[in-house]
């Protein structure tokens, strides 16, 4: 990008828009402050950011494997039956919409491309 005529903060912000941020800190919707306000703890957000490095999708990061059944059932009263149908989303359970989702997942993972990068 430097070879053709990019800045290091242009060539910064075009890497961050396709390979996002692999963190919630920041992300719109979905964040540490969303999240706390649902009923995770500081040490349930930080084991969804020690995972979101790895993650292709965010919804990926918030299941039962990560934060475990106990958390789920008991802190956020999700039911036990639908952490064993494969079909669960946590994020759509805990009331985000679909372009929240959306939102917080290009910014976290980023878009996975440089066609309309800023």
């Amino acid at each position: 990008m430097r070879a053709l005529g990019y800045k290091k903060p242009q060539i910064d912000d075009i890497i961050t828009y396709a390979v996002g941020h692999a963190s919630l800190l920041g992300a719109p919707h979905i964040n540490h402050e969303s999240l706390h306000d649902k009923g995770f703890t500081k040490t349930k957000i930080a084991e969804l950011e020690g995972r979101l490095h790895d993650a292709f999708d965010i919804k990926f990061v918030f299941n039962k494997w990560t934060l475990g059944a106990e958390f789920l059932t008991q802190t956020l009263k999700i039911p036990v039956e639908d952490l064993e149908d494969p079909t669960f989303d946590l994020l759509t359970a805990l009331g985000f919409s679909r372009a929240e989702i959306n939102a917080a997942n290009s910014h976290v993972c980023g878009a996975m491309t440089v066609e309309g990068a800023p």
